[in-house]
Parts: structure tokens; C-alpha cells; sequence
């Protein structure tokens, strides 16, 4: 098998690629696997041979603190490789796990390392990938501390329809969500009381509308306006890299 489209889809999205680029892209050989919600993807731990590419669904980045409740750090989309970093490094510090059912793809630290050295400006693209996720983190932190519920969830929405929207997987501002109202609101470390509140002023304002496993937008400009969601941190300007 051949690597998932939705990669490309999100490098093409940031720079130009050649057609050797896409050719080498389209090339990688890949190890699919599928798992079920809950399921661990990667665990914390040594860091593994093989990168891991998410093609379906969506998976979370999660913390364990002894006894405690884990705390969730990052949303992972198709077209994310969601621990590229640990081509370079030798301890993963958390454990990735399936929200909704997952298929992902595994690729070969071996082919990572040919592609850096033959390709400079495809590991850069990849790197790129990379420096984005830690972008995420960054505003996942500075939303957590100064935004309400209402704006914060919000801003994840607004957040998930720009980089869905960058895969394909938005269509008429409305998208799948692996996720309903209790496990939002644990991901974010809401109350259910937090969460119907605030879902139900969207509601009211005319904003979302979120039923049967799908988030749909009603005015995608008005809602970003309304809890400042800016979506300069996603890199989506092409650029030469």
C-alpha cells in the first residue's frame, strides 16, 4: 500500500511539490492497522521504529499522571503524522489513543531517513508538519488558560473546520466529529453542566448546529469573530519552504 492522500493534501496545502515530490509521497511504503476506540495507538515509552500516519478518524495526545485523570494535549485529523517527532527522539512522553474508530498508517524510520537525505526540501515540508503540531500545543495551552468554555470550545471548532477544510473533510462548513458532548467536555476538562451551557448558547446564537456525529458551522466568520480564533497559527499561506 502507498501512503494515505491526505498527507499530501495537507503539504500541498503549505508549498509547492515538484512531481518527483509527489511521486516519492505517493511511493512510501506503508503498514496499515485499525483500532478501536480507546485504543492505545502509541504508547508512552521508548520511541518506536515506525511513524504513525492517521488516514480515518481522529485520536488524541494523552498525559499519564500516576493514579490521576489523564490530561488531553492535542486532536489529531487525517493527514497528521502524529508522532513524527520521534523519528529524532529516543523517549515518547505520552500515550496516543483512538477517538472513534482509527486506521492508520506505519512508516519505516528507515524510509524517513532515506527521504532526508535525498529529498531536502520533502523533510523539510515534513518538519513543517512538525513545528504546526507544536504551534497547536501552544494555543491549545494559552486557550486553556484564558478563554471560557464557551469561547474555547469555540475556538476548537472553529479550529477543526480550518484544518479539515485543508483534507477535504469539510463539506458545506459541516464535518464529522468521533465525539460527542461528555467526551468534549473530558477532553477539555468541562463539566457536563459546562458543556450543555455552552452548547446550547451556540444554539441560540445561530452558530452550530452538532447532531448524530457532525458539526456543522452556520456562519463560520461570525462564530472566529466572536471568540477570536485567528488561523494564522496553521500555516495556511503556500509559501516557499
Amino acid at each position: 500500500m502507498t501512503i494515505s492522500r491526505y498527507l499530501e493534501y495537507a503539504l500541498c496545502r503549505r508549498d509547492t511539490l515538484s512531481e518527483l515530490e509527489r511521486a516519492i509521497l505517493r511511493d512510501i511504503p506503508v503498514h496499515p492497522a485499525s483500532y478501536r476506540d480507546g485504543d492505545v495507538i502509541i504508547r508512552q515509552g521508548a520511541a518506536p521504529e515506525q511513524s504513525c500516519l492517521l488516514v480515518k478518524g481522529m485520536a488524541t495526545r494523552e498525559h499519564r499522571f500516576k493514579d490521576r485523570a489523564r490530561i488531553t494535549s492535542a486532536l489529531h485529523i487525517p493527514g497528521d503524522f502524529v508522532d513524527l517527532h520521534a523519528f529524532l527522539l529516543t523517549e515518547i512522553d505520552h500515550d496516543v489513543m483512538a477517538l472513534g474508530d482509527c486506521n492508520v498508517e506505519f512508516v519505516d524510520r528507515a524510509v524517513l531517513e532515506q527521504i532526508s537525505r535525498e529529498n531536502p526540501h520533502l523533510i523539510r515540508l515534513l518538519w513543517l508538519h512538525t513545528l504546526i503540531d507544536a504551534k497547536l500545543h501552544r494555543v491549545w495551552i494559552a486557550t486553556r488558560a484564558r478563554l471560557n468554555a464557551f469561547e474555547r470550545i469555540g475556538h476548537l471548532m472553529c479550529e477543526l473546520h480550518a484544518r479539515l477544510s485543508v483534507v477535504g473533510l469539510v463539506e458545506n462548513d459541516a464535518f464529522s466529529c468521533p465525539f460527542d458532548q461528555r467526551k468534549l467536555g473530558g477532553i477539555l476538562g468541562y463539566s457536563t453542566v459546562h458543556m450543555n451551557r455552552a452548547v446550547q448558547k451556540f444554539r441560540a446564537c445561530h452558530l452550530l448546529e452538532w447532531s448524530r456525529g457532525r458539526v456543522r458551522l452556520l456562519d463560520p466568520d461570525r462564530l472566529a469573530a466572536l471568540v477570536g480564533f485567528d488561523p494564522e497559527y496553521l500555516e495556511l499561506t503556500p509559501a516557499r519552504r
